[in-house]
């Protein structure tokens, strides 16, 4: 269930970068302001990856400045595999130790994030898997895995789980059914 990212490892090795781009435009062709941010996310991660303390020090400011003008927190630190769709990208907000696979959908006001006990202990944070869709405003919290060809719907709260192909709704989420692949 966990996602594997093997476009990350291609751009910590130096390979791909081009192509890994260009497959996140055509998916967003039509979306220039997800193309926008995608590109200066992707060229941030190799920026941070090939040019060392110096990559990180001009790079990551450059980059939070940027998420703050356009609403959005993506860290450069996350995983997030390619063809990454971005529909109406405001109010995105991503866990710096997030993992989110390949051809995933997300949608306006996402959160993906962590945790916190009774005693104020931070959880793990969650893993999406691969051809997720995230629906307008919903919130994955935890530690928590999302399936492979999971949905989830507008302002789901999951805290459980996500087997693969599922679809869940509500607040707290809850599965309604599972899809055939």
């Amino acid at each position: 269930m966990t996602a594997s990212i093997k476009g990350v490892r291609c751009l910590e090795e130096g390979r791909g970068f081009r192509s890994w781009l260009f497959q996140d435009w055509a998916v967003n062709q039509n979306r220039p302001d997800s193309q926008l941010i995608l590109l200066g996310f992707r060229f941030g991660q190799w920026a941070r990856w090939h040019w060392g303390v110096f990559g990180k020090k001009i790079v990551e400011p450059a980059w939070w400045m940027f998420g703050w003008i356009l609403g959005i927190e993506i860290p450069l630190k996350v995983e997030i595999g390619e063809r990454l769709r971005l529909y109406h990208p405001n109010g995105i907000l991503l866990n710096p130790e997030s993992r989110i696979g390949a051809d995933c959908h997300l949608r306006h006001g996402v959160i993906v994030g962590n945790r916190l006990d009774r005693n104020g202990k931070e959880s793990k944070i969650p893993r999406i898997g691969n051809n997720v869709e995230l629906g307008a405003s919903c919130a994955i919290l935890g530690d928590v895995e999302v399936g492979s060809h999971a949905k989830i719907g507008a302002l789901a709260v999951v805290v459980k789980n996500v087997p693969d192909s599922a679809v869940v709704v509500g607040n707290p989420g809850r599965v309604v059914r599972i899809d055939a692949t």
